[in-house]
């Protein structure tokens, strides 16, 4: 696979999973030992783990709608900007604040290392902090 495949084939496994809930679309470019670098959260590692993490979050979230742009691929790397809205009606095991029915961005950048046509490892640099205060959680700054 090539990376620009490969690049067309995160935009389609991601929202299968995201807008969907097809999580098993990720068994088609994830890696089963792949690891989910996301501060300030703990390391999520499995494709097992992975798809759990997703399907508390499409709890928490409907109204869904899910962005990737600017992908990038050089060697064996793929870098991307995505974009994550929803409105916040239920609870995740991850992040588990009661819900708030607010409408909520979350932006942020992925790195994605692939091996022999899979995803092994993504580093994921998001505006939590931007998006907490979007739910009322964190009171804005200044």
């Amino acid at each position: 696979m090539t990376m620009e495949e490969m690049k067309r084939k995160i935009e389609w496994a991601g929202k299968e999973a995201w807008l969907k809930g097809n999580l098993d679309a990720f068994d088609e470019v994830y890696a089963e030992d792949y690891v989910w670098h996301r501060p300030p959260f703990p390391d999520t590692s499995g494709l097992a783990a992975v798809k759990e993490s997703i399907a508390g979050m499409r709890e928490a979230y409907t109204e869904l709608e899910i962005s990737y742009d600017e992908m990038v691929a050089e060697g064996d790397s793929i870098a991307y900007r995505y974009a994550f809205r929803g409105r916040h009606t239920g609870q995740s095991p991850t992040l588990p604040i009661p819900p708030t029915g607010k409408e909520v961005t979350l932006v942020g950048c992925v790195v994605v290392h692939v091996v022999d046509g899979k995803i092994v490892e993504e580093f994921e640099h998001s505006d939590y902090l931007g998006f907490l205060q979007q739910l009322g959680v964190v009171p804005p700054l200044g």
